[in-house]
């Protein structure tokens, strides 16, 4: 039991900002094992962003209502996986060769791609939840970070990583099999937790489930195709597009 608990706080210390209520005695396992519990930090989050929410929504119009989910949504997350996606866009849409795209997604430095696909992808976001609405807001809300942490697990354990990314190296030397399929259990478990507590269908989570996966897959293999492996930098451009992805389904599929 103590070890699962050191897994998932050092699973909430990566991926967000909140405080561990614990001091961590780090293992080479530790971040492997901790990323079975991706899709229930994600769900964590997903809790703040319904708070936030429904506490907002008393008081402020929706547009800024919707403004602040945005920013608690990158605050919590640290700007972690956007500086990843940045990152991923300027390599990959560079048009150079596999050593220069490595090259260019390490520079700390930010290119007018990645800017551009910033803006673009925060505009898109806020559209999306400005048209979210009903009663299954807050179980999308919930259910967007969890699944889209899944995504980034399944990525990792499936394909290789490149050569030269030393923070995938670390997270994916011991990762298993077992991390997948557990971090998938949390991701049931949560499916069958908002069915109760708001009645969402378990059809809408499946769906918006297998094609999100579809569109990891698409993601990681023009990825592998273009520099031979995944990078940290792509584990966090696949986090936001899928956070992207997963309302824009909800969306398609409420119409």
């Amino acid at each position: 039991m103590l070890l699962e608990i050191r897994k998932f706080f050092f699973a909430l210390s990566f991926l967000t900002r909140l405080p561990v209520p614990v001091n961590l005695e780090y293992d080479e396992q530790l971040p492997s094992a901790s990323t079975a519990y991706y899709p229930l930090v994600g769900a964590v989050i997903g809790l703040f962003l319904f708070l936030v929410d429904r506490l907002a929504t008393m008081v402020l119009p929706v547009a800024v209502v919707n403004a602040l989910i945005l920013t608690v949504l990158v605050y919590l997350s640290g700007g972690l996986h956007l500086d990843g996606f940045m990152d991923t866009i300027d390599g990959i849409f560079s048009g150079r060769d596999k050593e220069r795209i490595l090259e260019i997604m390490h520079d700390s430095r930010v290119g007018a791609f990645g800017v551009i696909a910033l803006v673009l992808l925060l505009l898109l976001k806020f559209n999306l939840l400005l048209e979210l609405k009903g009663v299954f807001r807050a179980p999308v809300l919930i259910l967007m970070p969890a699944i889209s942490r899944w995504m980034v697990l399944f990525a990792a354990y499936r394909y290789p990583i490149a050569g030269s990314s030393k923070l995938a190296k670390t997270f994916t030397l011991f990762l298993g099999v077992k991390e997948v399929f557990q971090g998938l259990g949390w991701l049931i478990a949560l499916f069958f937790f908002l069915h109760y507590l708001f009645q969402f269908p378990y059809l809408i989570g499946i769906i918006t489930f297998l094609l999100s996966w579809i569109m990891t897959i698409i993601i990681a293999r023009t990825v592998v195709n273009k520099i031979g492996g995944l990078t940290g930098d792509v584990y966090g451009a696949i986090n936001e597009i899928i956070e992207v992805v997963t309302l824009l389904i909800f969306l398609i599929i409420r119409l």
